[in-house]
């Protein structure tokens, strides 16, 4: 296995310390002034120099084999590491970036934090370069939270689609459950089913929802709304409990004792709706 499969099938926080990343700037000045050598005998040079004494040439080596030469400017040599470190292994300090640098700098290990200081990024005035650094990192992270969420709700959906596929199957003259949201997201629902109404099948439009904290929450945007209240016999809420598995069926008339209104100027777009003492459908 080489340095840089090593480097993207796992963490690669052995490389975010500052001793490994100097290590890989001494190597890729060294090879810049003599660029026909090879990597071993500009290393051997390096190590037999009392300048660069305590650097992390194996460590050094590994970062260039995975990322090329650093760049001339120190800074931007270590928040090109840093910046590629998150890509690869999502470390658990990038979820918390988000929330600042102070909540940030209290999750990360002694090198990594000196890391980002090199990086330009702890600096009481930092640059304009430093802040948009960290909010590439941001980024990044809330990327990561929304791919998650993504994940978590097609999950749910596809719990929502077999559950009702399973049970219009004992409904006569049902049609077809359609998953709507595959094709059609801005329909506001995710699935169209059937319910037995007197014996007869009448629509039944789901919109799907996960939770996994306790009390349970859901988002719920102002088109879900609409939807809801122009369909206020069909329309209903499936929402999830990740940690149990347990599925929740909330009715427009459930729903609507607490949801938002218009008042004055202010206009509610979203309204997330905490939930308590629910019991398992």
């Amino acid at each position: 296995m080489t340095s840089s499969s090593r480097f993207i099938g796992g963490s690669g926080s052995a490389w975010l310390r500052p001793s490994a990343v100097e290590g890989w700037r001494a190597v890729s000045r060294q090879l810049a002034s003599a660029p026909h050598e090879p990597v071993t005998k500009a290393v051997g040079r390096l190590k037999a120099s009392y300048s660069t004494a305590g650097l992390d040439f194996a460590g050094g080596t590994a970062i260039l084999e995975a990322l090329g030469p650093a760049v001339e400017s120190a800074h931007k040599s270590y928040q090109l590491l840093i910046e590629m470190e998150a890509r690869r292994s999502v470390p658990t300090w990038l979820t918390v970036l988000p929330r600042g640098r102070l909540a940030f700098r209290d999750v990360l290990t002694a090198d990594v934090h000196e890391c980002f200081r090199r990086a330009g990024a702890f600096s009481a005035h930092p640059t304009r370069d430093a802040v948009e650094f960290l909010d590439r990192l941001a980024n990044m992270a809330r990327a990561q939270a929304n791919l998650a969420l993504v994940e978590s709700g097609r999950t749910a959906e596809r719990k929502s689609f077999d559950l009702e596929v399973a049970r219009c199957a004992t409904i006569s003259g049902a049609p077809p459950v359609e998953w709507v949201a595959l094709d059609d997201n801005s329909a506001g629902f995710d699935i169209r089913s059937s319910r037995c109404v007197d014996g007869q099948a009448r629509p039944k439009l789901i919109e799907v929802k996960s939770c996994r904290s306790s009390p349970l929450q859901m988002i719920v945007t102002r088109h879900e709304w609409q939807t809801a209240c122009r369909n206020r016999d069909s329309f209903v809420v499936h929402l999830w409990d990740i940690a149990t598995d347990q599925l929740h069926e909330l009715s427009w008339e459930y729903l609507q004792h607490h949801m938002p209104v218009d008042q004055g100027n202010g206009h509610w777009d979203n309204a997330t709706l905490i939930l308590r003492g629910l019991h398992a459908n």
